[in-house]
């Protein structure tokens, strides 16, 4: 068998359909058990909790301690 015979084998093998499926198959496989393998879980975001507008405060504080400068000077 010469060179040539060879080559021409290897072609016909490389161009089978089963050889083909099956390169197809294990990319897959591999692939899939690359991500098996350098799976990661990610940490839940925290919640957050919505903050409510603080009421405003009552009008007689601010008076009361108003009045309470005023008398002290």
């Amino acid at each position: 068998m010469g060179i040539k015979d060879y080559v021409s084998m290897s072609l016909a093998v490389i161009k089978d359909f089963r050889v083909i499926a099956t390169v197809i198959m294990m990319v897959l496989v591999i692939e899939f058990a690359k991500f098996i393998a350098s799976y990661r879980k990610r940490p839940k975001r925290p919640k957050v909790k919505k903050v409510k507008a603080p009421k405003e405060a009552p009008a007689p504080k601010a008076e009361k301690e108003e009045a309470a400068a005023e008398s002290e000077s």
